[in-house]
């Protein structure tokens, strides 16, 4: 790597803000920016956040030699329902497969409840004669006719996009690859998706779903791929990257995809943004030794939890988004609307609710003067002393505390006879409700217990709430990485390239189940390593995980078993492994029961170098006196005083300046320009040399 070319920078766009990373590999400085994102054109946020990371190492873009990128304009594309207007192609008999999907009901007993909108309207749902059966065996041939017809009316209606489904093409896509091929010569201009491009395995509504989602997302994602390469390559406005600089997405599995993976396979990126956190959360724990870990991920829209056992994300196939399932590997994240815009209201029972709606970046909160007029979660710590203008986004955005004041006064406080503090609170104590429901989900409802792991929050929000939301928990530790405000583009940094290559493979797990796994076990590490090869990874640096899908004979779902098809006694161990898994998830296990081998998964995984984060010089348990901003007032809300609420004289203290071995008693602010860490009344903070600031929770 030549000397003008040292630098690795990330980025990650968010609801609200852009977050920028820039990396020295020489020198192992880091330098972050932070910058409102912008809705009409993201890359243009993007290339404005990388640029001001450089600057302050005094680099530009041809200073680059690398670029990670995650985003949210996938999953906004779903959210406000603004993708490609998609076709939908599917068997005889089976056009409202999308319509009907499955019988579940978000809740059981509610007769008037809608189902959100299709990503495909019915009218643009079509049919061709053709069947095979669950072996793949040809019963119907496909009907070209019926195939050339549909394409004409998808024609006429101006579709952008279509999708293709046909039952049982997982045993043989000969149908699927038939029909791409007559829909991409009759429809030169659309993209085509056909089901088995995507995801190989059974069920055919959630595969029905991910190829739709793909379709959907494909020409969404091609045009705002196509602007971020353009402004990171121009010289006048954009970054000045040099076009021969690999420009690498986030996927939701926590692995790293190149541009054209991304511009044919954008389901993949869905929740991309979340998955580089929760990759970078576990590279930082495992630096501090702490090997379990729930990550709580807060930003302006959301907040997105995720759980961590022995340094490795875990990892769901059964994931959804806006109800529209996706079956694909994904870090398993439970993404919930209550992040720093959620705005608090009072609904018809006279209780106070936060989220799921949110300000956004605009009008954004109300402290933040851009026209928001409802009050946040924001506006509720700015008023409670949790931050002031100064602290906020390095100094570069002056908020308007007053303001937030009044507004939470009018909508909050008053309607519910409260004083403003008592209001404040309030507001922030319902988010930490959420977040607290939020994180069981992921751990007690698993069969885990939140108890044995420490909390990492990160986002621009979640250092402020780490603390009260442990306690609630009784977790005993809470994690503060280094720049936690940008943790989701450090993420693109950390993580490696990955390729998953999924097939349905269902028969008795028996000798003759083992021969047949491991002949399909073969053959998709072979793929795997054809993948890792076209991306320019060296023989050393390639890596393959085996996952075995288990189940009881007769049951309708399986688990995921880890195991090394290079270890003699690989196909004994599982049925133990499956046992376990089942015992730990279910609350029960029958170690009589017989198996049922349902589908394999091979991960094939590119190892990078790693960024060496820079460590903190050594200091001694007093913080040093250039370390100390001052005191302000801070509220802290009743309950995690032992003591009605009450305002606190807490010291402020400034990150970059605390040095290693550094303890810091509650009640104090810890700031930096990315977020502010609060401590409550008995909490006490100890900064290691990593750069980490390890909490324990006062109970």
């Amino acid at each position: 790597m030549s000397v003008e070319q040292k630098f690795r920078v990330a980025s990650d766009v968010g609801g609200t803000f852009t977050d920028s990373i820039a990396y020295d590999a020489d020198t192992r400085t880091i330098t972050v920016s932070k910058v409102s994102t912008t809705p009409q054109n993201r890359a243009l946020g993007t290339a404005e956040g990388l640029k001001q990371a450089l600057a302050l190492q005094g680099a530009t873009g041809a200073n680059v030699a690398y670029v990670g990128h995650g985003m949210t304009t996938a999953t906004n594309a779903v959210i406000q329902r603004n993708g490609a207007k998609t076709a939908f192609l599917t068997n005889e008999g089976f056009r409202d497969l999308l319509e009907i999907g499955r019988q579940n009901r978000p809740t059981l007993f509610d007769i008037t409840v809608v189902r959100p909108e299709q990503l495909v309207p019915q009218e643009l749902c079509f049919t061709a004669r053709g069947r095979l059966d669950h072996t793949g065996a040809e019963l119907m041939p496909l009907s070209e006719e019926d195939v050339r017809r549909a394409a004409k009316a998808m024609a006429v209606a101006g579709v952008q996009s279509v999708a293709i489904l046909f039952l049982h093409a997982y045993a043989n896509p000969a149908h699927e690859r038939r029909a791409r091929e007559i829909l991409s010569e009759e429809l030169p201009d659309v993209a085509v998706c056909a089901s088995t491009d995507i995801n190989a395995e059974f069920r055919e509504y959630e595969r029905a779903s991910t190829t739709v989602l793909n379709a959907y997302l494909r020409p969404v994602m091609e045009t705002y791929l196509r602007s971020l390469s353009g402004i990171l390559q121009d010289n006048d406005g954009g970054l000045g990257l040099g076009a021969d600089r690999p420009v690498m997405v986030m996927d939701a599995a926590g692995g790293l995809m190149s541009l054209d993976s991304a511009r044919e396979k954008p389901v993949h990126t869905v929740l991309s943004g979340p998955a580089g956190g929760v990759v970078a959360a576990a590279h930082v724990a495992e630096a501090a030794g702490i090997p379990n870990i729930i990550t709580v991920d807060i930003g302006g829209t959301s907040t997105d939890i995720s759980l961590i056992r022995n340094g490795i994300p875990e990892i769901t196939r059964a994931a959804s988004l806006e109800t529209v399932p996706i079956q694909l590997p994904v870090i398993d994240i439970n993404a919930i609307g209550a992040g720093g815009g959620s705005i608090a209201w009072i609904d018809e029972g006279g209780a106070l609710r936060v989220g799921p709606m949110s300000a956004e970046a605009v009008p954004g909160p109300v402290c933040y003067g851009r026209g928001g007029d409802l009050a946040t979660v924001t506006d509720a710590n700015i008023v409670l002393g949790r931050f002031d203008g100064r602290s906020r986004l390095g100094g570069s955005m002056e908020l308007d505390a007053e303001s937030a004041a009044k507004v939470i006064e009018r909508d909050i406080a008053v309607p519910l006879g409260l004083s403003l503090e008592e209001a404040a609170a309030g507001i922030l104590r319902v988010a930490h409700a959420n977040m607290v429901r939020g994180i069981r989900v992921v751990s007690v409802e698993r069969g885990y217990d939140p108890r044995d792991f420490a909390l990492v929050p990160f986002g621009g929000a979640g250092p402020m709430h780490g603390s009260p939301v442990a306690r609630e928990l009784k977790m005993p530790t809470v994690m503060v990485s280094p720049t936690p405000g940008i943790l989701c583009a450090m993420g693109q940094l950390i993580s490696d390239l990955r390729h998953d290559f999924i097939e349905t493979h269902i028969s008795d797990f028996d000798e003759e189940g083992k021969v047949g796994a491991k002949v399909l076990i073969d053959r998709l590490i072979a793929r795997a390593d054809a993948a890792l090869i076209d991306d320019g990874v060296p023989k050393d640096r390639r890596v393959f995980e085996t996952r075995i899908d288990l189940r009881y004979d007769g049951q309708s779902f399986a688990l995921p078993i880890a195991t090394d098809p290079t270890e003699p006694d690989w196909w004994e161990r599982l049925p133990q492994a499956f046992n376990e898994m089942h015992q730990a998830r279910f609350g029960h296990a029958d170690q009589e029961a017989a198996l049922e081998v349902v589908g394999i998964n091979v991960t094939g995984i590119g190892r990078i170098d790693k960024p060496i984060l820079p460590e903190r010089p050594q200091g001694t348990v007093c913080p040093p006196a250039e370390a100390l901003r001052g005191s302000r007032q801070i509220y802290f809300e009743p309950g995690d005083t032992g003591e009605v609420g009450a305002w606190h004289d807490a010291k402020v203290w400034t990150r970059d300046t605390l040095l290693a071995g550094n303890i810091v008693h509650g009640p104090a602010a810890i700031e930096e320009v990315s977020s502010t860490t609060i401590l409550y009344p008995g909490d006490r903070a100890t900064v290691l040399a990593s750069g980490s600031i390890i909490v324990e929770v006062a109970q």
